[in-house]
């Protein structure tokens, strides 16, 4: 059973990681193109925009934490 549940929780990890390196990476295309078409003052008062940087940022920052959690011995 303990056997079991470690090899769950590393593929939840493997997972999670995985869904996170692929949104981050959707996420930085959009922003990109949002940043390509509009302006400064557009994207700075863009609500989507923002939300969508903060979220972008928020799982780069947690894609390192798992990192480092991982890789520390």
């Amino acid at each position: 059973m303990k056997r079991l549940s470690e090899q769950r929780t590393d593929r939840a990890i493997r997972l999670l990681l995985q869904t996170l390196e692929q949104n981050v990476a959707d996420a930085g295309t959009i922003l990109d193109e949002f940043e390509a078409t509009h302006d400064d003052c557009e994207l700075c008062d863009s609500k989507q925009y923002n939300a969508l940087n903060a979220g972008y940022f928020a799982m780069k920052d947690a894609i390192e934490k798992i990192n480092n959690r991982l890789n520390k011995k």
